[in-house]
């Protein structure tokens, strides 16, 4: 879910050009349910605490952010604060 303004993005955009295409590219990612709950509030994971990473990560819940590898999984449920590695478009 986007958890930002349409002027917060562009203001975004304004001071990291690019920036508002790759958050709009996340959000309408097709991401797969928990393999843990069920829950359809998931996220991928990405690494690393660069301000770039952090401000999507602050933008969407589709982008779940943890600072180091190695990754506990390639997504991250919202909703039961799990980890999993089920692929998009499997299960």
């Amino acid at each position: 879910m986007l958890m930002t303004s349409e002027d917060g993005l562009d203001l975004m955009e304004e001071r990291d050009p690019g920036i508002k295409k790759s958050i709009l590219e996340i959000e309408a990612e097709v991401l797969p349910a928990c393999a843990h709950c069920g829950s359809d509030d998931t996220a991928s994971v990405g690494m690393g605490l660069v301000g770039r990473s952090m401000r999507i990560a602050g933008a969407t819940t589709k982008y779940h952010l943890i600072a180091g590898g190695p990754k506990p999984g390639a997504f991250f449920c919202n909703s039961c604060q799990e980890f999993f590695n089920v692929k998009p478009g499997v299960g």
